[in-house]
C-alpha cells in the first residue's frame, strides 16, 4: 500500500535504525525528540490522527521528504511536519507561519500537536 503513512513509516524506520548512528547531530535530534515524546505523549494521544487523512486534506498529492528529524509534506499553502522518532505531526500555514488545528484555524501549542495513529488503528 503506497500511501503517506507507508512513506513516512519507511523513512522513520531508516532514520531510527541507520541515519541517527552516522552523526552526532542526528543522534542528538533523535534523543531530544524521544525526550519530548516522554514529556508530551499523553497530551498528543488526546489528538490522534490518520496521517493519510491529514495529508489528503492539507497537502493532497504531496510526496513526503525526510528533512533532518522531520518528514515533510508540502504544497504552496501548507507544510505538514511529522517528527519521525516520536510519531507526532503539526500542520503549518506557509503564508502566515501559524500552526493549525485540524479545522485549519490557528491554535495553541497543545491544540496543534497530533499523534499519528498506527496502521492497525487507522
Amino acid at each position: 500500500m503506497a500511501d503517506s503513512k507507508t512513506a513516512y513509516s519507511a523513512a522513520a524506520f531508516i532514520y531510527a535504525m541507520r541515519t541517527r548512528h552516522y552523526s552526532m547531530l542526528d543522534a542528538m535530534r533523535y534523543y531530544r525528540s524521544k525526550l519530548r515524546e516522554l514529556r508530551y505523549n499523553e497530551n498528543w494521544k488526546k489528538n490522534m490522527v490518520n496521517l493519510n487523512d491529514v495529508v489528503n486534506k492539507f497537502t493532497p498529492g504531496a510526496k513526503g521528504k525526510a528533512i533532518g528529524v522531520k518528514f515533510e509534506f508540502k504544497n504552496d499553502n501548507y507544510v505538514i511536519k511529522v517528527d519521525m522518532p516520536s510519531g507526532y505531526l503539526r500542520i503549518q500555514n506557509r503564508k502566515t507561519g501559524d500552526y493549525l488545528k485540524l479545522d485549519g484555524t490557528p491554535g495553541s501549542n497543545e491544540e496543534t500537536h497530533f499523534k499519528i495513529k498506527k496502521r492497525r488503528e487507522m
